[in-house]
């Protein structure tokens, strides 16, 4: 098993592609440069955090925007804005805004001509897509600052009302900010913002909302002579133990059977989290496996177009025949 969700896409590499760059719009325009790009097949994203990818505060301000920890998925965000001008500044307005962008990392080629021959260069590029806009109108913020100037302002805001929360995904990321900027005219706004870490909620997971399959929270679950139980009951917590009760009555002969966790993300291949190998007599007198969950998983989620689910699966390998295979979902989150 992987030492974490992300050391999935690590293990392809980050290498830079010469002459290559990505750009990401701000605040999340820190990195910007050849930090964004690499080598076809690498996974850059996967290095990187939504805090790195920040920049907090523009030339004209010092501070941050603090937020305190706890923010939930259809929950409420609590933040603390406490900035001093270190120039004047004389702004048209000020806006302030809860920002969600789905970044992701986008494979590009360029085919040229040379005489008669054509070469073509493919690399991956991270980029980003606004995918939430929430202006807090009731939030006043002084639009002109002097030198020295300070703001010490309280801030309560609305979480995303059914997410996605904050995740990565390692080709994929959703971050989401809080942002305060002013509306310069005829110059580049200024802006002090902060990275919000919005958790999945269980009692979304719970409602009903999101469509998980039949047997995504159950603690017991069988179909026909096939059993997969799992302990402790879903949700399952990134970080802990989830044992996995298998048992299949007929199993017999092949060359022996695997017990595997894996990760459906929408428009990727899944991805195989972890395994257990056992012989096919043991799967028949049923087998107790326990899988540790990385403590960086992303929980099971719908939005920014994608999604993402947990299933487990066991298969009976049989040489020159196919293979037999049940399988279950389960929810972490």
């Amino acid at each position: 098993m992987a030492n974490s969700f992300l050391d999935l896409w690590r293990a392809a590499g980050r290498e830079r592609h010469a002459g290559k760059t990505g750009s990401l719009p701000a605040p999340l325009d820190r990195l910007n440069g050849e930090a964004l790009a690499a080598r076809d097949g690498a996974h850059p994203l996967a290095f990187l955090t939504g805090a790195e990818l920040l920049t907090p505060c523009t030339d004209a301000l010092s501070g941050s925007i603090e937020v305190t920890p706890g923010s939930l998925v259809g929950g409420e965000i609590h933040a603390r804005l406490r900035v001093r001008a270190t120039k004047e500044i004389k702004a048209r307005g000020t806006r302030v805004a809860v920002k969600g962008h789905l970044v992701r990392e986008v494979t590009q080629s360029l085919t040229e001509k040379v005489g008669d021959q054509e070469h073509t260069t493919t690399w991956i590029e991270v980029l980003a897509t606004e995918i939430a806009n929430v202006p807090l109108m009731e939030i006043a913020v002084p639009a002109t600052l002097a030198p020295g100037d300070e703001i010490d302002l309280k801030i309560l805001a609305p979480a995303p009302r059914l997410g996605p929360p904050s995740l990565h995904l390692g080709a994929y990321m959703v971050v989401w900010t809080l942002q305060v900027e002013w509306d310069i005219a005829a110059g580049a706004d200024e802006r002090v913002a902060a990275v919000i870490d919005v958790a999945q909620n269980p009692d979304l997971l719970r409602s009903g909302v999101m469509s998980l399959g039949p047997s995504a929270m159950m603690a017991a679950w069988s179909e026909g002579e096939v059993s997969m139980d799992v302990d402790p009951a879903p949700p399952i917590a990134p970080g802990s133990a989830l044992k996995v009760n298998v048992r299949w009555p007929s199993a017999s002969g092949g060359r022996g059977a695997r017990v595997e966790l894996y990760a459906d993300l929408m428009l990727a291949l899944p991805v195989r989290i972890a395994a257990a190998e056992l012989q096919t007599s043991d799967l028949a007198k049923g087998s107790l496996i326990t899988f540790e969950i990385p403590s960086d998983a992303p929980p099971v989620f719908d939005g920014a177009q994608l999604s993402l689910r947990y299933r487990i699966r066991v298969l009976i390998d049989r040489p020159l025949r196919s293979d037999l295979a049940a399988e279950r979902n389960v929810v972490i989150g």
